[in-house]
């Protein structure tokens, strides 16, 4: 985080690494009072401001580079075996059915009476799967005929479809101080509404788009925020995760500014209401 960061988000930020950062518990999607009620008790004494954190994408060359991504490595099934789960996973009641029927077939067999119902279910499965397994063999096998015509052969032979499978997964890093670094990769902004009681402690809700609990919270709390800077202005401050993974301070603006994109549809809001009340907040872009 850049030196000339305000220094209420040098507190916050120090706050949450200490593990002092409490939770907005004012509501909760799909329960929890009224907006209305909320605003009307909330404790005016709070210092209020929000933090908007942009998300650039990182650069194309640092992919491989593992100061700014981390690699995992996951272990797949075969060729074969993929397909063959794919086939039942297309045919998923009539699996189901065919499981059960094959475990009562063996509970009525007494060389599977010391079998966990566990152990007969994984059972069945593998019996259904050696059923479909050769049909499943010869459809990889026309797509590798299909896809390589003539070579198909060697490419059969060097990329053996029934050896288990390495798949390699770049994650970008966050290394932003919390509670920023909690990102959503869903999300390519999140925004955060923090309050400061008089005993220094600090609340905060994280809304974006990334889920429904999310867009709630923005919805919500941007609702909430709105209202009280109708009364004093909430400062907001801009932060941007750039292209290289550097977090940065951009700018201060002394009242609210919202991303508008979804402020409502999960926060359940009539639309008129909702102009009214976000009239004089500034709005942010999609970036």
């Amino acid at each position: 985080m850049t030196a000339e960061c305000p220094e209420i988000i040098k507190a916050l930020t120090k706050a949450a690494g200490s593990d002092e950062l409490r939770h907005f518990d004012l509501s909760s999607f799909m329960e929890g009072p009224p907006l209305e009620k909320v605003f009307e008790k909330i404790d005016r004494s709070m210092r209020f401001f929000s933090v908007y954190v942009a998300e650039e994408h990182l650069q194309e060359d640092l992919w491989e580079d593992f100061r700014f991504v981390d690699k995992e490595e996951a272990r797949l099934c075969s060729r074969i075996e993929e397909e063959v789960r794919r086939y039942w996973w297309d045919r998923n009641t009539e699996h189901l059915e065919r499981i059960d029927e094959l475990i009562a077939l063996y509970k009525q067999d007494s060389k599977y009476s010391e079998m966990a119902e566990r152990e007969l279910r994984d059972k069945a499965i593998s019996e259904l799967d050696q059923e479909v397994f050769q049909e499943m063999t010869e459809r990889v096998k026309e797509e590798y005929q299909e896809i390589y015509e003539d070579e198909w052969e060697a490419y059969w032979i060097k990329e053996d479809p029934f050896k288990p499978r390495t798949e390699y997964r770049y994650h970008r890093r966050y290394d932003m101080p919390p509670p920023f670094n909690h990102w959503d990769t869903r999300n390519l902004w999140q925004q955060y509404y923090v309050a400061k009681n008089r005993d220094g402690a600090f609340y905060y809700a994280q809304g974006g788009s990334g889920s429904s609990g999310q867009r709630y919270n923005h919805g919500f709390y941007g609702h909430l925020f709105a209202l009280l800077n109708n009364e004093n202005p909430v400062p907001t401050y801009f932060l941007t995760y750039d292209s290289r993974n550097n977090f940065v301070f951009i700018r201060e603006e002394r009242s609210l500014w919202l991303n508008f994109f979804d402020l409502v549809g999960n926060f359940k809001i009539d639309r008129g209401d909702s102009e009214r009340i976000l009239d004089n907040v500034g709005k942010i872009s999609n970036r």
